[in-house]
């Protein structure tokens, strides 16, 4: 049965992969800054190497308090310390963090919850990079939802589906060549689930994290910064520039990088800062739980495996599936995180 389903699954990957195109950025920037300011390499990672041992101030809050403000798609405000009423709400609010682009600046954020109950427990919820839609992550929250009685809030990424700048393609300019720019959209989204974190704190019991490919890499980092009772990791890793040089969906942007000059060892080293390689010491998430799909060659299975050693090897469960193909695995998913939520509330 294994066998068969690695069969199923790596050919239905290779097919889904022959029919995407793969892109590259179109704003690659002849100055790439960091916070106004040109660095090498090498000068980047001294100045920012003292953050290894504090990430929490590097992808600081701006001392918010959860002062964030979440409104109705309409613009009118929900009733102080009131869930909306409805499944899946869509609700916005203005990121802590001003961009060029007005689409980027003004964040979407899908609340699933109910109006005659309100759950124990909020589930943040970071989708992978450059997907079009947010339909398979919506059928996932839908159902934590309705089988398990768990709220999630849906994030939608920087520079992606609904926040994507007008010309660009959804999170084109979100991880590229531009390695700085790079960081700073990883802090980006870190600050607004930071926010999004404390905000919940007023709502639920119990908050935590969901990453899914891409996005563990910043569920993870939102992790080491705040006190959360839970941490999902689906099909996600560490070693960043192993990643990125291996993966399947980031060879373009690996010619873009070596035609900048810059190899393997250089993008692990200035990508550090966000890389749990480094930084996966500090996770504070009470309740742990990996999700690795056994055949990807998307996030290569052992870079997930080195993610899972990271967090200290907390309880797991083995697709047998790649990466694409996990959507034929997001019910067990699902299933698996609800009961372990229950269970984990169930015995405090």
């Amino acid at each position: 049965m294994r066998l068969l389903n690695r069969i199923l699954t790596t050919t239905f990957d290779r097919m889904y992969l022959r029919l995407s195109k793969e892109k590259t950025c179109g704003k690659l920037l002849d100055r790439d800054l960091f916070d106004g300011q040109e660095f090498t390499i090498d000068k980047f990672c001294e100045e920012y190497s003292q953050y290894f041992n504090k990430p929490w101030d590097f992808y600081s809050d701006y001392g918010s308090n959860g002062a964030i403000s979440l409104s109705l798609r309409d613009g009118v405000h929900p009733r102080e310390k009131q869930p909306v009423t409805t499944i899946g709400q869509m609700m916005v609010f203005d990121s802590p963090i001003e961009t060029d682009w007005k689409e980027t600046n003004l964040a979407p954020f899908k609340w699933f919850t109910t109006k005659d109950r309100r759950s124990h427990t909020m589930l943040l919820f970071a989708p992978g990079w450059g997907s079009r839609n947010q339909r398979v992550e919506e059928k996932m929250a839908f159902r934590l939802l309705k089988k398990h009685g768990v709220d999630v809030g849906l994030l939608t990424v920087p520079y992606q589906q609904a926040r994507t700048p007008k010309g660009a393609y959804s999170g084109e300019y979100f991880i590229s060549a531009n390695i700085f720019w790079t960081i700073a959209n990883f802090r980006h989204l870190v600050v607004e689930m930071r926010q999004l974190l404390q905000y919940m704190r007023d709502y639920y019991n119990h908050v935590g994290l969901i990453g899914m490919s891409s996005g563990g890499f910043q569920a993870v980092l939102a992790s080491n910064c705040e006190d959360v009772d839970f941490l999902f990791s689906i099909i996600t890793g560490c070693d960043l520039g192993g990643i990125t040089w291996n993966g399947a969906i980031t060879q373009a942007l690996r010619r873009d990088l070596e035609k900048k000059g810059i190899d393997q060892e250089q993008l692990r080293k200035v990508w550090s800062i966000t890389d749990e390689r480094l930084l996966g010491r500090h996770c504070k998430a009470r309740y742990r739980k990996n999700f690795i799909s056994l055949y990807d060659t998307v996030v290569p299975t052992e870079y997930q495996l080195k993610l899972w050693d990271v967090l200290g090897r907390p309880e797991k469960c083995e697709l047998e599936c790649g990466h694409h193909s996990t959507v034929f695995f997001t019910s067990k998913v699902v299933d698996q995180i609800g009961a372990f939520v229950n269970k984990c509330v169930a015995h405090r």
